[in-house]
């Protein structure tokens, strides 16, 4: 109703998500409107062991860009 299968990763994906967010660079993700600052608090928050909330803008960007590239790659 408003939000779609795509939203939310299953439980098993979220290490393997926050492990790709942990090799992400900066100019990895600038042209996504994510600044260098926001993404180093998202990987600060992930190395000390905190949840992500997954209705922060930049996080929606993230698991967007995320289910991208998983659907690109499992084609």
């Amino acid at each position: 109703m408003g939000i779609d299968n795509n939203s939310y990763l299953e439980y098993d994906n979220v290490r393997e998500f926050y492990d790709w967010i942990l090799t992400l660079k900066p100019k990895d993700v600038r042209d996504m409107g994510i600044s260098q600052q926001s993404l180093y608090k998202i990987k600060t928050r992930i190395k000390s062991g905190k949840h992500l909330n997954l209705k922060v803008k930049v996080v929606k960007i993230l698991l967007k860009l995320y289910g991208d590239l998983k659907t690109d790659s499992g084609n």
